[in-house]
C-alpha cells in the first residue's frame, strides 16, 4: 500500500507540482514569502510618477546587494511596469515578471516587490517605500508661529 501512495503522490507531483509552504501568502507575494520582502508597492501605487521617482531615490540601498531579486507583476502591462523594469536594468538589479496566478490585480495587491534569498523579518513600515517627494512643513517662527502652530 505504500508503494501505491509513492505512486500518487508522484503522480500528484508531476501533474500540479510539489507542495508549497504558505500558498495564501505566496500568491500574495508574488511567489515570495513576506518574511522576505525588503520592499513592497502595491499595483495601485505603481501607475503614480512620484512612485517611479521614490523608486528610483531607493534604489542606491539595494544596489550593493545581488543577491536581492525585484519581482514586478508582469500582468500590470509594460505602460505601468516599463519605468521599473528600465530602473533595474540601469541599477543592475536582477529581476523577474511574474505572470502566473501569484500576479494579481486588484489595487492593493503587490506591484512590485524586492526580495532576498531569505528571512529578513523586516515590519510593515521598513517595507513600504518612502516618499521623498513631500517637504517638511517650515516651522513657525515668532509670535505668529506660536500661536498658530
Amino acid at each position: 500500500m505504500a508503494d501505491q501512495d509513492n505512486v500518487n503522490d508522484h503522480i500528484t507531483n508531476a501533474l500540479f507540482g510539489g507542495k508549497q509552504t504558505k500558498p495564501d501568502e505566496r500568491r500574495h507575494y508574488l511567489g515570495s514569502l513576506r518574511e522576505r520582502v525588503e520592499l513592497r508597492i502595491t499595483n495601485d501605487a505603481l501607475s503614480d510618477q512620484t512612485t517611479v521617482w521614490n523608486f528610483r531615490m531607493a534604489l542606491p540601498k539595494y544596489k550593493g546587494k545581488p543577491d536581492l531579486t525585484v519581482l514586478i507583476n508582469g500582468k500590470l502591462g509594460m505602460g505601468i511596469t516599463g519605468p521599473y523594469i528600465k530602473l533595474c536594468s540601469e541599477n543592475n538589479l536582477k529581476f523577474t515578471l511574474i505572470n502566473d496566478r501569484t500576479a494579481l490585480l486588484g489595487a492593493d495587491d503587490s506591484g512590485l516587490l524586492i526580495v532576498a534569498p531569505d528571512a529578513v523579518n523586516l515590519p510593515d513600515d521598513q517595507i513600504a517605500l518612502v516618499d521623498t517627494t513631500k517637504k517638511p512643513q517650515k516651522e513657525h517662527k515668532g509670535l505668529f508661529g506660536k500661536l498658530f502652530h
